[in-house]
């Protein structure tokens, strides 16, 4: 009897002993039940570990970059070129020289002249440049003296030898570069010689005279092949005088209508034209 009593004894304590050990290991398997908070004010263990750094936040461009399309040169394109330079016009520059050889008239042919001229860039100014030079003319009478001669016996004919000095202004234009346009105004002594033969040379009268003579006007210089220019010039002219003769040769007493060739004048309009090359 003993005996059973205490195996029930043992086989009771041994059911308490299961029961506590499953409810230990229930207790300990159950999820989300989080440890006990400590008590207000007590301070946290020395061993805690401070929380991790959160890392910086990434700065993420506001707009992605676009993506350019690749771009193809078509193979038949021409390659892209730089504009020229504008062509410079042929207006006389500084240190240049024009140089020109001339023949004038007037509308009538009364006199004919040779000649040559000559003009140095000098300085720019405005949209040109300022020269200077000087010229040459040798005026001879025409028509007049031809007439004359024919219609009396008396063989007339008169020259003047006309050294000046000149001063013009020259401009190129854009419309025309290959011109050169240029106003002028020129200034020098006039140097007049007369002669008449009177009955086939029976006498012979000289007559001189010394005067100062202007011109003004505009001329143009076309270039036409490099530093060569043809030209023209249209000028206003004033010279005039009047002819002391006096006996060369021959007979004292055949006189003659002084009336008529006592007077001489390079007076009028007349045109030039010129053939020239420009000298660097």
């Amino acid at each position: 009897m003993a005996r059973v009593l205490e195996s029930r004894s043992l086989a009771a304590a041994s059911f308490v002993a299961l029961a506590s050990f499953a409810g230990v290991a229930s207790a300990q398997d159950q999820p989300g039940e989080p440890p006990p908070l400590p008590p207000p004010g007590s301070a946290a263990p020395a061993t805690a570990e401070p929380p991790p750094e959160l890392p910086p936040p990434s700065t993420a461009p506001a707009t992605p970059p676009s993506a350019t399309p690749a771009t193809t040169t078509s193979p038949s394109a021409p390659p892209a070129t730089e504009p020229l330079p504008e062509t410079p016009t042929s207006e006389l520059q500084p240190r240049h020289l024009d140089f020109r050889g001339t023949i004038n008239a007037d509308v009538l042919l009364a006199y004919i002249g040779l000649g040559l001229s000559a003009d140095l860039g000098l300085v720019p100014a405005g949209p040109g440049t300022i020269a200077v030079g000087a010229g040459f003319e040798y005026d001879f009478c025409g028509s007049v003296c031809w007439l004359f001669s024919a219609t009396t016996p008396i063989d007339f004919s008169h020259r003047q030898i006309w050294p000046q000095a000149r001063a013009s202004y020259h401009l190129g234009l854009k419309g025309a570069k290959h011109l050169d346009f240029y106003p002028f105004v020129g200034l020098g002594p006039v140097f007049a010689r007369s002669e008449i033969s009177i009955d086939n040379g029976a006498a012979r009268y000289i007559g001189t005279d010394t005067s100062i003579g202007v011109n003004f006007g505009a001329g143009a210089s076309l270039f036409v092949a490099g530093p060569l220019f043809v030209g023209g010039e249209a000028r206003i002219r004033y010279a005039a005088g009047d002819y002391n003769y006096r006996l060369e040769s021959g007979d004292g007493t055949r006189t003659y209508d002084r009336g008529s060739v006592e007077t001489w004048s390079l007076t009028g309009v007349d045109v030039l034209v010129a053939v020239g090359v420009r000298l660097p």
